[in-house]
């Protein structure tokens, strides 16, 4: 496969036009399509029932979209709000039994994923939280260990938010399938970014969204995966309308529809879709796996640079454990954040984690060259 020209590619993204944008991790810039689709949303807006087969199209087709990225069938994927929504679908249909109670999860997952495994506290499960040894790496041989035939779950993060270390998941997913234990994976930093095959990775079932490295215009949008044999044994706590198996027939009582889709609730945002569907398209068009060597090309040269400057890197320095984030321990980061942007340099910041940068395959290495040379300044 031909590599893209990412330096074409530049200029479907206005803001990386605009300004040197390395915060894609966070909230990813947006493309031109995306733009044209919101406009052709905003039309239909004014038709109101007319729209309605319109948009059951869109929503059909972010689903099938979805199901491309992570290597699965269309009935594998549900619609959520957001990544949380999408793990309580799943975890309110399992339930704690004698024996197998537990949750494994770990200390670098996404705070509002943490609250919803330790709230399963409430309905009997047990949650053991991993730490990270370094603060830094997913703790993939500690979670091995803590994997024994009590755990019902583990459900842990692909890859970390707060600086883009990339899990290990093979011997994690071979503890688990050895335990007997179900596994449910965070995807969210890493969709975009990190090639996704489920079935290759054998997880039982995958949550992601669209507003980070698949460019989503919008939050409103996230899907999760569940492995078909286990979505068709359980029965959703709380469905809805669109869970159906037969949604359009508006009947009395409810009937599963086949696969993850029995997990949906109401209606999806159509708006969120239609600002989902271009940054998709661009990841699949592109290719995930040419996506992130582009953005390790670009990384790369910030963490020597870094290393010059004598800044110290907050994250996983080996390819086969980082994603697309890089964090600096500057000292006072959110100052810093603040000064670079006054430099039309975006970057962020989270508590303990210097500043956060990603590499954006369109970004260039003179944009990098740009936030080493400030960072030096800075200094």
């Amino acid at each position: 496969m031909t590599r893209p020209d990412f330096g074409a590619l530049r200029a479907r993204f206005p803001t990386l036009v605009e300004r040197t944008y390395f915060a894609t991790h966070c909230l990813g810039p947006v493309l031109d399509d995306t733009l044209a689709d919101l406009d052709d949303y905003r039309r239909t807006l004014a038709l109101r029932t007319r729209a309605i087969d319109t948009w059951l199209d869109r929503i059909a087709e972010i689903r099938r979209l979805f199901a491309r990225l992570v290597g699965a069938g269309d009935d594998d994927i549900a619609l959520g709000p957001n990544a949380t929504a999408c793990h309580a679908m799943l975890a309110a249909a399992l339930e704690p039994a004698a024996g197998r109670d537990t949750i494994v999860t770990t200390a670098l997952d996404f705070p509002s994923s943490r609250y919803l495994w330790q709230a399963q506290q409430r309905r009997g499960f047990r949650v053991v939280t991993v730490p990270s040894p370094d603060g830094i790496a997913l703790p993939a041989e500690a979670l091995a260990r803590a994997i024994d035939e009590r755990v019902a779950i583990v459900a842990v993060s692909l890859v970390a938010y707060t600086n883009g270390a990339l899990l290990r998941a093979q011997p994690v997913i071979a503890a688990a399938r050895a335990a007997g234990a179900l596994v449910v994976l965070d995807a969210y930093q890493a969709a975009g970014i990190v090639p996704l095959d489920a079935l290759a990775l054998d997880v039982d079932a995958l949550v992601a969204g669209t507003h980070k490295w698949l460019h989503g215009a919008s939050n409103g949008l996230a899907f999760l995966y569940v492995r078909r044999a286990l979505a068709d044994r359980l029965v959703p706590a709380y469905p809805g309308w669109f869970s159906h198996e037969r949604m359009l027939d508006f009947a009395a009582d409810y009937a599963p529809a086949a696969g993850a889709r029995r997990f949906e609730q109401g209606s999806p945002s159509v708006e969120a879709v239609y600002a989902a569907r271009a940054g998709v398209r661009f990841a699949l068009a592109a290719g995930v796996d040419a996506i992130r060597a582009r953005s390790f090309e670009l990384s790369d040269r910030l963490i020597a640079g870094a290393d010059a400057l004598g800044i110290p890197l907050g994250t996983p320095r080996s390819h086969a454990e980082r994603a697309g984030v890089i964090c600096l321990g500057v000292r006072e980061p959110e100052r810093a954040a603040a000064a670079l942007r006054e430099r039309a340099i975006d970057v962020d910041t989270r508590p303990g984690t210097g500043v956060r940068l990603s590499a954006h395959p369109c970004n260039t290495e003179q944009d990098c060259d740009r936030v080493l040379a400030a960072l030096a300044t800075l200094r």
